[in-house]
């Protein structure tokens, strides 16, 4: 099968859920034999064209960024003048630009499009925006796709009651659960893992950290990724007096990532949106408890898991991390029950294997 995929951005020049997704994908159709495209934003230094992990990637340069978003015209001329050298064209998050282009493609004539769905909000616009834009381009956008995937029963909900009509499949995220393995050698130390933009709520995390680490003189925080606010992040923590307490790390190729959850005692997300963190399935299979924000999607993963707590809420966080941290058999309980919900729930082999039966379905529609 050739597939052509269309995402905004890819691993590891971008990190996060999204691009790393992206990637995994893409590499295992590959080793299942399918001939496998990404069609991808470019970034200072990269190559146009490159085979790498078994597929190839083709790289356009943006013209401008809006929040974020690249904006990549000549992508949409070359999806236009190739469509039909594949037999099924599947884009990412109807968020971005990229996948706005593959609907209009698919409006004026081209092999079934697949839409996988990514979370319904953006974190780096106004909610005002994302809110207008679901019920406008983004609807529009979902509209024009052939078949529609969701990681979860809620957002299968929330797309219908959008008014979004093509077939929905729910087809989970998943992970490599034996590379994402645990051990007992733990550090004082608490993890978090994104992309510094304001929808990750970290600047609640650092408030909460400051008041933790007056009760746990050894405690450490570690920040792993990037991005706009990154600097703001830092400067907060300076003036809370926990910097040094603080490290950060821009950027952990995926596959050492195992390393780092296995020493760290709590995970925490206190994200104000997200889709399905990939991050979290890789704490629990780490047997990492997890503590997030109350988000709908991620109410059963963290059950039995780790703990919920209100968005922007500092004081809700230093209770849930606190109890994690003086309770040692909580943690290990919390820990061996998210191992096993990840290995029975979330088997990355069978996400591939689920998203390859669907473009079948669709070709033969």
């Amino acid at each position: 099968m050739k597939i052509l995929r269309i995402a905004a951005d890819l691993y590891p020049s971008m990190v996060g859920g999204i691009p790393i997704h992206v990637h995994e994908m893409s590499k295992a159709q590959a080793i299942m034999r399918h001939d496998v495209t990404v069609f991808t934003s470019k970034v200072n230094g990269e190559l146009e064209r490159e085979k790498r992990d078994g597929y190839e990637i083709r790289r356009f340069r943006p013209i401008v960024k809006v929040f974020g978003n690249s904006i990549t015209l000549n992508m949409f001329r070359d999806i236009l003048n190739e469509k039909e050298d594949y037999d099924v064209i599947h884009a990412h998050s109807h968020l971005f630009f990229t996948t706005n282009i593959s609907a209009l493609v698919s409006m004026l004539g081209s092999p079934p499009l697949v839409i996988t769905n990514h979370g319904l909000v953006s974190q780096t616009s106004p909610s005002w925006l994302s809110k207008l834009y679901n019920v406008t381009l983004g609807k529009w956008t979902f509209n024009k796709a052939d078949r529609i995937i969701c990681y979860t029963e809620d957002e299968k909900k929330e797309l219908t009651n959008l008014g979004v009509n093509p077939i929905i499949r729910v087809i989970h995220n998943g992970i490599d659960t034996h590379l994402f393995s645990p051990n007992k050698e733990k550090e004082n130390l608490i993890l978090w893992v994104g992309r510094f933009i304001p929808g990750k709520g970290v600047e609640y995390l650092i408030e909460a950290f400051s008041i933790l680490s007056k009760k746990y003189y050894d405690l450490k925080l570690l920040l792993i990724g990037d991005g706009p606010k990154k600097g703001d992040i830092l400067e907060k923590a300076k003036k809370l007096g926990v910097r040094e307490k603080i490290s950060t790390i821009s950027f952990v190729p995926n596959d050492k990532m195992p390393t780092i959850y296995r020493k760290s005692k709590v995970f925490v997300l206190p994200s104000l949106s997200e889709g399905f963190p990939r991050t979290i399935l890789e704490a629990m299979s780490c047997e990492v408890p997890v503590v997030s924000t109350d988000l709908p999607q991620i109410r059963n993963l963290i059950s039995d898991c780790g703990f919920l707590v209100p968005e922007k809420n500092p004081v809700a966080l230093v209770e849930a991390i606190d109890r994690l941290l003086s309770d040692e058999d909580l943690r290990n309980k919390f820990g061996v029950n998210g191992r096993k919900k990840v290995k029975k729930n979330y088997n990355w082999q069978e996400t591939v294997e689920k998203t390859v039966e669907l473009y079948k379905e669709c070709m033969c529609a």
